[in-house]
C-alpha cells in the first residue's frame, strides 16, 4: 500500500498538547504528596479520570511514572541529575499498600509496561492477582493486545522515517503509536507519540491533508522492532526532552509486541557506485568546475556520508548538523573546509535537479547555507587559532625556552 499523505507529527492540536501538559502536572503533584488513606488525592483522581477515557490516557500515565522514577543509565554522560535506583520500587510498594480500584488499575498497567525490570513486573502481577476490583475489558486483556499493521512514512529529503504501529485491545479499541527515526541523529528515536485513533482513521485524516511527495508504505513488523530497538539505544545517549523520556517506557513495551528477526536500516550510502557516479557528473559540470582539487572531491564525499547518507537529497536539518557545529577533521585542509558552504551551494542544486527534488526545497537548503555560512567559517578559524596557540607553548617548552 502507498498513500500520499503529509506528516502526522503535526496532527496533535493545541487542545491535546494542553491536556498532556495538565496530565503531567497532575502526576507531578501526585508524586510529591504524601499518600493518604482516602481515595480523593491527586493520584487516585487522575487514574479514575483516565479509566473513563481512551486506553491511551492510562497507558500514558503509567509510562510517565516509569519514566520519572527510572534512573537514566546515561545521565553521567549527559551531565544530568542521578536518580536513586529504588525510586520505582518505592512507588510500586506504595501502590501495593493501597487497595483501591485505581491503584489496582495502575498496577495492572505497570505489570505489562515494566518490560525492563522483571522482578517489579512480577511483583505487580502478583499484587493484581490478589485483588477483585472491576477493571475495563481492555485492561484485563492487556497481555493479549494485537498488532494490526505497521506503516513507514519516509521524508522526501531523507531526514528520517516515521513508523506508525496500529494496535487493537481486547475490547476492540484501537490506537496508533508513532515514532520518528531521525537519520541525522544516528537513526535514533527523537519523537514518540500516541494517537487515540485507529491507524486506518489516521491515514484517512492524513490523506485529506496530504501532499504528493510523502507516502506511507507497509513495513514488516519485525523490521520495525529492529529499527526501534536500535533507535532507542542510540537515542539514549543524546539529549532528549522530558516528553521523550516519559514516553519511552510505553514505546519500549510496544516494541516487545513486535516479532524478532527483522532487518536493520540500510541507508543510501550502501550504493557506493551510484554516489561516485553522481559526484563524477557534478565535478564534470560547470557547477563543479571551480572545485577541481581532488581534496574537494574527498571532502564532498565525506559530507555525503552525513545524516541520511544520501548524496542526492539535502534538507535544512542535515545542513544544520554540518554547518552549525562543524566537527573537527584534521585530515581536511583548512582552506578546503572553509569552502564547504560554497561547495554545498554549488552541489545541492545539481544533486536535487538530478533526483527530481522540487525547487522550493532546494531554495530552503540554499537559504540555510547562506544563513549559517559566516558562523561556520568563524568557528573553523577560531578553532585553528586556538590550536596554534596550544601548540606554541608546548614547542617553547620542548626547546627549553
Amino acid at each position: 500500500m502507498s498513500v500520499p499523505v503529509r506528516s502526522v507529527r503535526r496532527m496533535n492540536d493545541t487542545r491535546k498538547l494542553r491536556a498532556a501538559k495538565q496530565m503531567r502536572r497532575d502526576i507531578r503533584r501526585a508524586r510529591k504528596r504524601r499518600p493518604s488513606k482516602g481515595d480523593d488525592d491527586v493520584l487516585v483522581t487522575t487514574v479514575r479520570k483516565a479509566l473513563a477515557k481512551h486506553p491511551a490516557s492510562l497507558l500514558g500515565i503509567a509510562s510517565c511514572f516509569i519514566g520519572w522514577a527510572t534512573p537514566d543509565p546515561y545521565a553521567w554522560v549527559k551531565g544530568g541529575p542521578l536518580k536513586e535506583s529504588n525510586s520505582l520500587k518505592e512507588f510500586v510498594d506504595g501502590l501495593a499498600s493501597r487497595r483501591l480500584r485505581e491503584t489496582t488499575a495502575l498496577l495492572a498497567v505497570l505489570a505489562e509496561l515494566l518490560v525492563e525490570d522483571d522482578s517489579l513486573l512480577e511483583r505487580c502481577r502478583s499484587e493484581v492477582s490478589t485483588r477483585n476490583d472491576h477493571l475495563p475489558k481492555w485492561l484485563v486483556g492487556l497481555r493479549r493486545v494485537e498488532v494490526l499493521r505497521v506503516l513507514r512514512r519516509t521524508e522526501v529529503l531523507g531526514d528520517g522515517d516515521e513508523l506508525l504501529i496500529g494496535l487493537r485491545f481486547a475490547d476492540a479499541t484501537e490506537l496508533t503509536f508513532v515514532a520518528f527515526v531521525d537519520h541525522n541523529e544516528l537513526s535514533g528515536i527523537t519523537e514518540i507519540g500516541v494517537l487515540s485513533d485507529s491507524l486506518d482513521r489516521v491515514l484517512v485524516r492524513a490523506h485529506r491533508n496530504g501532499d504528493h511527495e510523502t507516502r506511507f508504505e507497509e513495513m514488516e513488523p519485525a523490521d520495525a522492532r529492529t529499527w526501534l530497538e536500535y533507535g532507542l539505544r542510540t537515542g539514549g545517549f543524546l539529549p532528549r526532552s522530558d516528553e521523550w523520556r516519559l514516553a519511552r517506557p510505553l514505546l519500549r513495551w510496544v516494541t516487545t509486541l513486535l516479532p524478532d528477526g527483522g532487518r536493520a536500516y540500510l541507508g543510501p550510502s550502501t550504493d557506493d557506485r551510484a554516489a561516485s557516479e553522481l559526484l563524477d557528473l557534478f565535478f564534470a559540470s560547470p557547477a563543479g568546475a571551480p572545485f577541481g582539487d581532488v581534496d574537494y572531491r574527498d571532502f564532498l564525499r565525506q559530507l555525503c556520508e552525513t545524516g541520511c547518507c544520501d548524496p542526492g537529497r539535502w534538507s535544512v536539518n542535515r545542513l544544520w548538523w554540518i554547518l552549525d557545529k562543524p566537527f573537527p577533521d584534521h585530515d581536511v585542509p583548512l582552506e578546503i573546509a572553509l569552502d564547504a558552504p560554497a561547495l554545498l551551494r554549488a552541489y545541492i542544486p545539481f544533486a536535487h535537479a538530478h533526483n527530481g527534488i522540487r525547487q522550493e526545497l532546494t531554495d530552503d537548503a540554499i537559504a540555510s547555507i547562506d544563513e549559517m555560512s559566516l558562523g561556520y567559517k568563524r568557528q573553523l578559524v577560531a578553532r585553528a587559532i586556538n590550536e596554534v596557540d596550544d601548540v606554541e607553548p608546548r614547542r617553547l617548552s620542548a626547546d627549553g625556552h
